[in-house]
């Protein structure tokens, strides 16, 4: 079951005119703002795009692709109750799902016709959810340093921040954001600030996610993130899977 988790990690991203020098923690902060802050004039209530993930698995030396469909809701009008609902499906290379109603997370392997349950835990070093940053990405700064990649030019039209985290990660050792460069503008417009996010782990393996055909704020109802069990299928718990980093 582990090497189920790592696979879906790994097989789990006009030139406009460039606004003012930003620092890293000023962009990262203009991402956040858009998933955390639902009086924001761009806020991202929710949205939904097609994904295509591109995998370097180290230990063989090959690259795997998938790709799928995400949806995401981010329920934050009283911050003390915040949390974000989650449906990742896989169609390609084989059908894997993930869910989340903001405080469980199913990973479900019809083929195998097992399904992990567990409780969210947004301790970096604890967790065993893969999409921990997409479920976070309103408070990335409580996780992770972030710095600045070189600098956006007219050819590459982004930014891309490096992210660390601030404390050992199970699956993390960095994280790359590709962001468009009008995140920088002083009227940016009301679009998705991420293009493409690329995770290395602690082995060296490498997943590039890119998010195409995006729609926000669809309004989702609260079913679509809640992932009914089959009958028959065998029930695993994460807790009996967690990596010991101490």
């Amino acid at each position: 079951m582990r090497s189920f988790l790592l696979f879906i990690m790994l097989t789990l991203l006009c030139t406009p005119a460039f606004g003012g020098e930003l620092s890293a923690d000023q962009l990262l902060h203009r991402l956040q703002q858009r998933f955390s802050d639902p009086h924001h004039p761009q806020a991202i209530h929710d949205f939904s795009a097609d994904f295509y993930q591109k995998a370097y698995i180290a230990s063989l030396g090959r690259t795997r692709t998938g790709r799928g469909t995400i949806t995401m809701r981010f329920d934050n009008q009283d911050q003390a109750t915040a949390k974000t609902l989650l449906r990742w499906i896989y169609e390609v290379p084989s059908n894997q799902q993930i869910y989340s109603n903001g405080t469980t997370l199913w990973v479900y392997l019809p083929e195998n016709n097992q399904v992990m349950i567990s409780q969210l835990d947004d301790s970096l070093d604890q967790s065993n959810d893969p999409m921990l940053f997409l479920r976070n990405l309103g408070r990335l700064e409580q996780f992770f340093s972030a710095e600045l990649i070189g600098s956006p030019d007219e050819q590459s039209a982004t930014y891309r921040l490096e992210l660390t985290p601030k404390k050992p990660s199970a699956y993390i050792q960095t994280l790359i954001l590709t962001l468009p460069s009008w995140i920088a503008d002083a009227e940016p417009p009301q679009a998705l600030p991420l293009q493409r996010a690329a995770i290395v782990d602690q082995t060296g393996n490498q997943t590039e996610i890119e998010f195409r055909h995006v729609a926000l704020n669809q309004a989702p109802e609260t079913e679509q993130f809640v992932f009914e069990l089959p009958e028959k299928v065998e029930i695993i718990k994460a807790s009996d899977l967690k990596l010991n980093l101490k």
